[in-house]
């Protein structure tokens, strides 16, 4: 599915797409100088700001950024971009970065390039985190992601359902581009747990990933979308799995 990052998706994503735990940010050990890419609307962006300097959190959509603006956070630097854009940042940014951080948002993106343009942003011994913050919940094998998967397709005449960089397929792929960009010590660390979801949760959830422009009746879809889902799990009460990895390379020190 393809959808735009604008709207309605934007608000349902900032109130149900999951949050990043204390674990996580503790793993990433930020830094005072940070760069959220693909930032989204600001939820790992403005966890890392309460443990770094300055964070520049960087998205396409403005719409994204505008709901990632309405948290007041002075340490936090806004920037509407691609990660095409990102060798334009090198003016102001190049050679200053402790971390860069690229969270559910890999998948749209030119690894290969943008690794390479990273290295011009890290210090050295700077670091890049590509985080994987659990599957889609459309790929979910249980019974309520395959009635997920039966609305999609009726609502928007799609089988397809990407992984969005969470395959081992992916992960390996990325791993071995961040060692071809000259990204040294590339490893990857686990740090899953359960998750439980509400009826709420779980369909804004997949409505922050949903091609909702494409609804001429949203309050039919959504209530068809959550009675499947109650037929599913009748208590209402969503169990996940939840596989978070960082996949980290460093910039090397000199000599």
């Amino acid at each position: 599915m393809i959808q735009e990052f604008a709207g309605d998706v934007a608000r349902y994503y900032a109130r149900y797409r999951r949050g990043y735990r204390a674990d996580l940010l503790e793993a990433l050990r930020p830094g005072p100088r940070v760069l959220d890419l693909g930032c989204g609307t600001g939820q790992l962006t403005l966890s890392l700001a309460a443990r770094a300097t300055t964070v520049v959190g960087m998205d396409p959509s403005p719409d994204m950024l505008a709901e990632a603006r309405a948290t007041e956070t002075p340490n936090a630097v806004w920037v509407v971009g691609a990660d095409t854009d990102v060798p334009a940042l090198a003016p102001l940014l190049g050679g200053s970065l402790d971390l860069v951080t690229i969270a559910q948002a890999l998948h749209w993106m030119d690894a290969p390039r943008l690794f390479t343009a990273l290295t011009t942003l890290l210090r050295p011994g700077g670091r890049v985190a590509v985080i994987s913050n659990g599957v889609p919940v459309w790929t979910a094998d249980t019974a309520w992601g395959e009635a997920i998967r039966e609305v999609a397709a009726k609502w928007f005449g799609t089988r397809d359902f990407p992984t969005c960089g969470t395959s081992d397929e992916e992960r390996a792929r990325y791993g071995r581009q961040l060692r071809e960009a000259g990204f040294a010590g590339v490893h990857e660390r686990r740090l899953d747990h359960t998750d439980r979801l509400t009826l709420d949760e779980l369909a804004g959830s997949f409505h922050s990933a949903a091609p909702l422009e494409r609804l001429t009746d949203f309050p039919r879809y959504d209530r068809e979308l959550r009675e499947a889902l109650l037929a599913a799990q009748p208590d209402g009460v969503f169990t996940e799995e939840v596989s978070v990895r960082v996949l980290e390379g460093t910039r090397e020190l000199p000599g």
